[in-house]
């Protein structure tokens, strides 16, 4: 089937058009696309994490038995749907072995109407996960970092429903990075394998004065970006990390960083003016140095605090201190920063 076929199907738009007939075009994946049922397809929305009315409305979709007799029938995917799946299936295989600090963009689909479509990347990660096992198991990753790292679909499943008001995953290129080898929960944290550049909102020193911050610190050189999973600001949790991180980094993923790196709204100091001490926001960002002036991060606080896609002050809560931290400070006329900052890894 060609992908514009596709496209007219589902009213798709014109990048994702371009991006499923490069997929269609890559060489056939090592094994052929076997979305897995039954016990084992059990097994694997419990690696997700997918729980409640996720759970529930995607093993109604499931194509054939979910679990327990649970599922939806084969016959309803078209071969349209299948066609999607296939070819995220495809570029996951191609990009298994992407380079260190190479991203390629992947189509959220979030606002189509056929909800197999919305959420058909679950199920091409679904017939991936045996691979991430084996792959990342002869790699030395412990399966407890693939297991946790794996969860964070559900997590991020529960957020697009937050965001949206239906089931999708309009994070699926965030969640497809897992399955290219480019990120890893270990202890508290998500590490990311990348390098020392400045890129997409990420900040770095210039050569000269990164040079002078010492060995392994020069644009270019290797680093372990750091991600924050809901929940994962647990102080002790952020010292497992920090002190697996480079070991890690030897042991299972052949490169050696001495610095982690951390971009997020979280790293703004005026949060240390309104949670003061005490707070896990204030006692994480204390770890790092800052680099850079930052840029404006208001969306990016709207969607971590809120579950909000949109800035708009008049349409959240201020329930809690940091709400109305957000709030109050923007009806002020002051601003939110997502700011850059680095700690050298032991």
């Amino acid at each position: 089937m060609e992908s514009s076929v596709v496209v007219d199907r589902f009213g798709l738009s014109a990048d994702v058009g371009e991006w499923l007939e490069e997929a269609e075009r890559l060489p056939a994946p090592g094994r052929p696309l076997c979305v897995p049922v039954g016990d084992e397809a059990a097994r694997v929305l419990d690696l997700f994490a997918l729980e409640g009315r996720d759970r529930e409305e995607v093993e109604a979709l499931w194509p054939g038995d979910a679990g327990g007799g649970r599922g939806g029938s084969p016959g309803a995917w078209s071969a349209e749907l299948w066609h999607v799946v296939e070819c995220m299936y495809r570029r996951l295989w191609a990009d298994a072995e992407l380079p260190v600090g190479r991203f390629r963009w992947w189509p959220s689909l979030v606002d189509v109407s056929d909800v197999r479509l919305r959420v058909a990347s679950l199920w091409a990660f679904a017939a991936m996960v045996a691979v991430q096992l084996e792959v990342q198991g002869r790699w030395g990753v412990p399966r407890s970092v693939t297991v946790g790292t794996l969860a964070d679909v559900g997590a991020q499943v529960r957020r697009s429903r937050v965001m949206w008001g239906w089931l999708s995953l309009e994070t699926s290129g965030w969640v497809a990075l897992q399955f290219r080898g480019g990120l890893f929960r270990v202890g508290g944290l998500q590490l990311e394998p990348a390098r020392l550049v400045s890129e997409s909102g990420v900040e770095w020193y210039g050569e000269a004065e990164a040079a002078g911050l010492g060995e392994g610190m020069g644009v270019g050189g290797p680093v372990l970006r750091l991600h924050i999973p809901t929940g994962g600001l647990d102080p002790a949790g952020v010292d497992e990390s920090l002190g697996r991180a480079r070991a890690f980094a030897r042991g299972c993923l052949g490169f050696d960083p001495v610095v982690a790196t951390c971009t997020s709204w979280l790293l703004d100091p005026q949060w240390g003016e309104v949670l003061g001490e005490g707070s896990n926001i204030v006692a994480f960002q204390r770890r790092f140095t800052l680099v850079g002036e930052g840029r404006a991060g208001e969306s990016d606080v709207f969607r971590f605090v809120f579950g909000s896609p949109v800035v708009d002050v008049e349409r959240v809560p201020r329930g809690t201190r940091l709400e109305r931290a957000v709030v109050d400070r923007l009806v002020a006329g002051g601003r939110w920063w997502v700011r850059t900052g680095w700690v050298r890894l032991s």
